[in-house]
């Protein structure tokens, strides 16, 4: 089976949604797993749990990033040539999911 690649912008900016469905006010290695199982169409945000209500309170301002998390978008942002549309390729997801499963 073939995967279309998965743009790295896309499995940020789906982690954070999983944060906020979640109601967790920081984004972790986890989010991204899921995210990127979100993607590629293996699972749905909505079997991840019962969404919080966007009035629950979750601390001031929006989601915050874990610092290894960070530390890791941003190298990889790096490594992608800081392109915004950059995509992964399966091999490279593969490598993602191992970092990612490490700091879990």
């Amino acid at each position: 089976m073939t995967v279309d690649p998965i743009r790295f912008a896309d499995i940020l900016t789906t982690a954070s949604a999983v944060a906020s469905y979640l109601g967790e006010p920081e984004v972790v290695a986890p989010h991204l797993l899921a995210a990127v199982a979100i993607l590629r169409g293996e699972s749905t945000i909505e079997e991840l749990g019962r969404p919080v209500s966007p009035f629950v309170r979750r601390g001031s301002g929006g989601s915050a990033v874990s610092i290894p998390v960070r530390d890791l978008a941003q190298r990889w942002f790096t490594e992608l040539g800081a392109n915004i549309n950059a995509a992964l390729d399966e091999p490279a997801v593969g490598c993602l999911l191992v970092e990612l499963q490490a700091l879990c």
